[in-house]
């Protein structure tokens, strides 16, 4: 998979950042190691017999058969899709490297190979798509037993459990599968290489429902986009109304409380302590005023107010008396 990925981008890469298989085709000639290298991982990935892909997928298939939660129709899911896989990855090597070029003529002259910064790692992970899968031959294995303390149980249980079919069993449901991944390549050979099927022929054929669903991907892309993007839109609108009708409510309402009580508080700090200030400065400026009019410094008006306070003192007495 790390080589068809790859793979996919140095096609883009040649192509200009096309994407759309429709446009492309005849690129073998142009890309050389690319369209090889595609080509052996393609083969690997469906299963062709001793490539890495063919032991990795007979041995998901055997424990889909044989493990004590396997059972029959689960192998031939995995058979089907196998078979699946064969047909959609050759389609994909059929559109995008055989035939008549697609694309337009600006992006016919400047397609090229691409560098070997991506080449080399495509022509190193062809390698391995065919011989890493040699790791994992049945009791040559060098990492086949790196789980068992702790697998061990589990193996037992699928070794029990597969004792009633043996070799032949396995022999022969590893050449069905086979054979499904050789039938997968032959219809997608004869559709889009030698052009003899329509693939119109089966869209007409499944009609309705069923192809519409194929045809839209399951709808994943449309349940994507209703869950998560919209879905998301839609929490982001609720949040930020929560935002502006609450959060800054609760903000703008504290801020109009403490500007209403910074109000009353000047209105207090001016008018009664301030007025209670400047009053006692007034009042005791004005008395100031009034005492300061019997310190004339002239004797008469003293000698005035010791007589004033000697007749008041003897009226004072003689009504006493």
């Amino acid at each position: 998979k790390a080589c068809l990925f790859l793979g996919a981008g140095s096609v883009i890469h040649a192509m200009g950042g096309e994407q759309d298989m429709r446009k492309m085709g005849g690129l073998w000639p142009h890309l050389p190691a690319t369209s090889r290298t595609f080509l052996v991982a393609t083969l690997a990935i469906a299963g062709c017999p001793l490539l890495a892909g063919f032991f990795s997928k007979d041995e998901i298939l055997w424990q889909a058969w044989s493990s004590p939660v396997g059972s029959p129709l689960l192998w031939a899911v995995a058979v089907l899709v196998a078979g699946m896989t064969a047909f959609y990855m050759f389609r994909q090597v059929f559109m995008v490297f055989f035939g008549e070029c697609r694309a337009d003529h600006d992006t016919q002259h400047h397609l090229h190979e691409s560098p070997s910064i991506m080449t080399v790692p495509l022509w190193v992970l062809a390698a391995g798509s065919v011989l890493a899968g040699w790791l994992g031959f049945p009791h040559a294995s060098l990492f086949e037993g790196w789980l068992e303390p702790v697998m061990g149980h589990h193996a037992a249980a699928s070794a029990a459990h597969a004792e009633t079919g043996g070799a032949g069993l396995e022999i022969t449901l590893m050449a069905i599968s086979v054979a499904v991944a050789f039938a997968g390549f032959g219809l997608a050979y004869l559709m889009y290489y030698r052009r003899r099927l329509r693939p119109e022929t089966f869209s007409e054929a499944l009609g309705g429902l069923p192809y519409r669903v194929v045809l839209d991907k399951y709808y994943v892309d449309e349940v994507y986009d209703l869950v998560f993007v919209r879905g998301g839109l839609l929490l982001c609108r609720i949040v930020a109304w929560f935002d502006l009708h609450v959060i800054d409510g609760i903000v703008n309402l504290s801020a109009a409380i403490v500007r209403g009580w910074a109000w009353l508080s000047g209105l207090f700090d001016l008018y009664l302590v301030d007025g209670a200030v400047n009053a006692v400065a007034d009042g005791t400026y004005f008395i100031g005023r009034r005492v300061r009019n019997v310190q004339t410094g002239a004797i008469s008006a003293y000698l005035y107010v010791v007589l004033i306070g000697v007749l008041g003192g003897v009226l004072i007495y003689w009504s006493v008396s």
